[in-house]
């Protein structure tokens, strides 16, 4: 394991290269506050290398012009290796941002592969040629890939994130310069080994971890066709400015504020303990967790005690036990920076129900308690904002169409549910509500299904078949049907 948590080198042009400079980015444990391992500090000198890399690849390499069987059989093989390396995965990612056990068994280790798997069968019957003709009239509608790609991933989930753009944009014949975050890139130094041993040709996928301004330079880079950007609001507004200077293709999954309504109906012995799970999962350190909790004013009481209750039950840990459900934030900043929002949203007047603190049996690690606030005005500012943490707010509606009110009243539109007996009448509700991807009842959707948002949670989709749509070009060629 000891040689998965030290790294001294890039993953550059199909192999492991000298950084430019010997300059490390320390990785610290969020549960032990004690440094673990190290990265090199990549620098605008590797990420030029790496774009060359791809570059090369793209215009005078195999890998656009490979057969769709072959390059099928080659995400299959990916996906076989992720599965392969499950228990080495889960460990870095428990170590190096604090994902508990669980969640690592549920979503940061088998969503990668699934990615893989999902596009190696799409492509096989994708209509990447359609012959179209008009009376006299004939030309193909040819779909091509987009380019060098440059895939910008976060700390929070970052192997599923990033096969959610190395999967597509190799399936459409991509290559790729990936950038990890400094907070979590072992994870995908792992998937750099993996797809060395899958045998993926030199330099169509390149890793340089960095910084934001490292990421800026990339984005930047003129020989990048596209940007795949999983990150804040903040930082897609910047990226989008930079990607308008060239025209350049951009994909944004960015922040959200997502609402969880429980209608008049609901069964609470249900909905509750789900709710309350998904808003504590990953320490609430999920773009698309649903962290305002909206219930109707005749049931207020009844349903504040019940969440207050399981809130108060939810595990704080270690996140290698297996019944840890909120582990370390990632940082001792991210920690400052929800405990600043817990000051907040006590000087806004709201309700401190449960938690605010700091765990009293844990000595170190970057811990916040599970924490609800209730008598949350939609206009606060801890309804308003993405605060990352493991801290939900309960705000009361009156009727129905208040509760679509509330929901829509907030600049992002990722994610969100809702809860009821009548499927129909939740239905007819999550129509209502302006957001990417909501759910009725918690349902879970199937892997080809569509991500992203709407207002300022992002630009474009991810995953499905609009995933694979992004990494490519769709262009006519006008033929003579007398020929």
């Amino acid at each position: 394991m000891s040689d998965l948590m030290h790294r001294d080198l890039l993953f550059i042009g199909g192999r492991w290269q000298k950084p430019v400079t010997g300059a490390r980015t320390s990785i610290v444990s969020p549960r032990t506050e004690k440094t673990i391992g190290y990265v090199p500090d990549g620098t605008s000198g590797d990420i030029d290398r790496a774009v060359q890399e791809a570059r090369t690849a793209f215009d005078d390499g195999a890998w656009p012009k490979t057969r769709i069987p072959e390059r099928s059989a080659l995400l299959r093989r990916i996906a076989n290796l992720l599965r392969a390396r499950a228990g080495d995965i889960k460990r870095l990612l428990i170590d190096e941002m604090g994902t508990t056990a669980m969640m690592a068994d549920i979503m940061q280790v088998p969503l990668a592969s699934e990615q893989f798997d999902y596009y190696a069968t799409l492509i096989e019957s994708f209509p990447f040629e359609k012959e179209v003709s008009e009376h006299d009239r004939l030309a193909l509608n040819v779909l091509e890939p987009v380019g060098v790609v440059a895939a910008i991933v976060p700390w929070n989930v970052p192997l599923s994130i990033a096969a959610n753009k190395v999967a597509p944009a190799l399936a459409a014949g991509c290559t790729v310069v990936l950038k990890p975050a400094p907070e979590a890139p072992l994870s995908l130094f792992l998937l750099a080994d993996i797809l060395e041993e899958s045998g993926l040709p030199a330099g169509v996928v390149n890793v340089v971890p960095g910084g934001r301004e490292l990421g800026q330079y990339l984005v930047g880079h003129p020989d990048v066709d596209k940007i795949a950007f999983t990150g804040s609001t903040a930082a897609g507004k910047r990226i989008m400015a930079t990607c308008a200077q060239s025209i350049k293709r951009v994909t944004l999954e960015l922040g959200g504020k997502s609402a969880a309504v429980l209608l008049d109906d609901v069964d609470a012995a249900v909905a509750v303990p789900r709710v309350v799970m998904g808003g504590m999962s990953l320490s609430g350190q999920i773009c698309a967790s649903q962290s305002r909790v909206l219930i109707p004013q005749s049931r207020r009481n009844e349903l504040v005690d019940h969440i207050a209750a399981l809130v108060g039950q939810v595990t704080v840990g270690d996140p290698r036990e297996p019944t840890t459900v909120v582990g370390p934030l990632v940082s001792a900043a991210q920690r400052s920076r929800v405990e600043e929002y817990i000051a907040l949203g006590k000087e806004e007047g709201a309700t401190l129900a449960i938690g605010g603190g700091r765990p009293a049996n844990l000595a170190s690690g970057w811990y916040v308690e599970p924490t609800l606030f209730v008598d949350v005005g939609n206009e606060m500012r801890i309804a308003k904002e993405e605060i990352f943490g493991p801290v939900l707010t309960v705000t009361a509606y009156e009727d129905d169409d208040d509760a679509v009110r509330i929901a829509n009243d907030s600049c992002y539109g990722l994610s969100g549910s809702v809860w009821t007996t009548n499927q129909m009448r939740g239905v007819g509700i999550a129509r209502r509500i302006r957001t990417g991807w909501i759910s009725v009842n918690g349902a879970q959707p199937p892997t080809g299904t569509s991500f992203g948002g709407f207002k300022q949670s992002g630009l474009g989709r991810e995953m499905g078949r609009a995933g694979l749509e992004a990494y490519l070009e769709q262009r006519a060629i006008a033929l003579d049907p007398s020929v």
